[in-house]
């Protein structure tokens, strides 16, 4: 038996802005019970951190097709989510600072990154910069994050915050060589939803969550049979969903088996 549904469902403000963040979800290799969410935002309002961003997306993408190609069957469980995303993370800093130093731009190109990886039952997530996730068990809303007292009502999306204060707060992909990740991981059970937004919460923002994924829950699972999950819950949480840069709502499904042959 194993965790082999995952309902997936993104959002993106339609006032977000193109030039200055995106995202991405993928299953390497087509895995069953796999999928990488990858969000980026530029980290200040640059030509140099547009491009950051961009470079940062494009290596964590790199980075984990090439560890899940290369290390298939090599590590598992915790262990192999956690290298994968170190292993994302490690490719799109390093690609961002070499390519800053290039250009003499050493330390000024910045993105923020987001990752989260789910294969085989267990999730791992990674932050450098803002950006939350949360596991929703039974009921019961956990953070992966700390987000410290105050700040989710300082800091929102890309450029909505002073350099000084992004700086001072917050370390960035392609700020130095070597890069330090929040990491977080959990072994993932039946109907578990996990979520995902380019910004921090409030307290009140929690609550506003708690209460929606209460309500869809009440409505019915798998949420695949749900229109527009993930835009409901930012219009639900947010005041201003429509200049959110991304959004992830991933649902697991209960203990199936997943058979790969037809046998005659």
């Amino acid at each position: 038996m194993g965790l082999t549904r995952l309902d997936c469902h993104l959002f993106r403000g339609e006032k977000a802005a193109h030039d200055v963040s995106s995202f991405v979800a993928l299953n390497p290799l087509v895995h069953p019970s796999r999928v990488v969410f990858a969000g980026s935002s530029a980290a200040r309002e640059s030509l140099g951190s547009q491009v950051a961003y961009k470079l940062a997306i494009d290596y964590f993408v790199s980075g984990i097709q090439t560890y899940f190609a290369d290390q298939s069957g090599a590590a598992k469980g915790e262990e192999k989510v956690v290298k994968a995303l170190e292993e994302a993370f490690r490719a799109a800093n390093s690609s961002v600072y070499s390519f800053g130093h290039k250009l003499s731009a050493g330390g000024r190109m910045a993105a923020s990154l987001l990752g989260v990886v789910i294969e085989d039952g267990r999730l791992a997530t990674g932050r450098v910069g803002f950006g939350s996730v949360y596991l929703f068990r039974k009921n019961q809303l956990y953070p992966f994050f700390e987000t410290p007292e105050g700040e989710g009502d300082k800091v929102g999306d890309a450029n909505e915050f002073p350099d000084d204060f992004a700086t001072r707060r917050y370390a960035f992909v392609g700020s130095n060589s070597l890069v330090d990740v929040e990491l977080a991981s959990v072994e993932l059970q039946g109907e578990d939803v996990v979520c995902a937004f380019s910004r921090p919460l409030t307290s009140l923002n929690e609550t506003l969550l708690f209460e929606a994924l209460e309500s869809l829950r009440s409505e019915g699972f798998p949420l695949e049979k749900l229109p527009d999950v993930a835009e409901r819950l930012c219009r639900d949480v947010f005041t201003d969903p429509d200049s959110l840069s991304y959004a992830l709502v991933a649902a697991v499904g209960p203990d199936a088996l997943y058979c790969t042959r037809v046998v005659a």
